[in-house]
């Protein structure tokens, strides 16, 4: 009888029962199914776990849009790690999609505060031309002439430095 139970407890401590297989890059409907499943913050941290929030940041940043669409649902589970990279990230989207990015932004969560996005909140050197970046950002910011993101475009204006909102 000793060695039926031997096997059980074999198997628990088997190379493949104690580490799970290699899961590949994160999807945006994966981390959307996570995040519904588990929850922003556990969503966000496993991502984290197995250094793949990267490739999060990266498809916010390149202002792809099933990447920027995420960003509501993981608001709740920004922390102070995650929270500046995603922040960064939609710096770098808002000159290149910025009716896309500015609509996503919310005084409410620390991080997707258009005072803290607009503010180019670059962590490193994600921009080696910031003269050049805060340009593109101000001129493509007063493109945005749609009613529903005067406000917003306008806070975003203000933190850039642009006190004179744009009719």
């Amino acid at each position: 009888m000793l060695p039926c139970l031997a096997l059980p407890a074999l198997l628990l401590l088997s190379p493949a029962r104690a580490a799970p297989a290699a899961q590949g890059a994160p999807t945006p409907a994966g981390v959307a199914a996570a995040i519904q499943a588990d929850g922003a913050a556990q969503a966000l941290g496993a991502l984290d776990d197995a250094d793949t929030f990267d490739t999060v940041t990266d498809g916010i940043a390149a202002a792809d849009p099933a990447w920027l669409a995420l960003v509501p649902a993981m608001g709740p589970g920004l922390d102070s790690d995650s929270g500046p990279a995603v922040a960064a990230a939609l710096a770098l989207a808002l000159p290149q999609k910025p009716r896309l990015v500015l609509p996503l932004l919310d005084e409410a969560t620390p991080a997707l505060d258009p005072a803290r996005v607009c503010a180019h909140p670059f962590m490193h050197d994600e921009v080696p031309d910031l003269k050049g970046y805060v340009r593109r950002t101000r001129a493509a910011l007063r493109r945005v002439r749609d009613e529903g993101l005067r406000a917003v475009r306008d806070r975003c204006l203000a933190a850039l430095g642009m006190a004179k909102p744009v009719p």
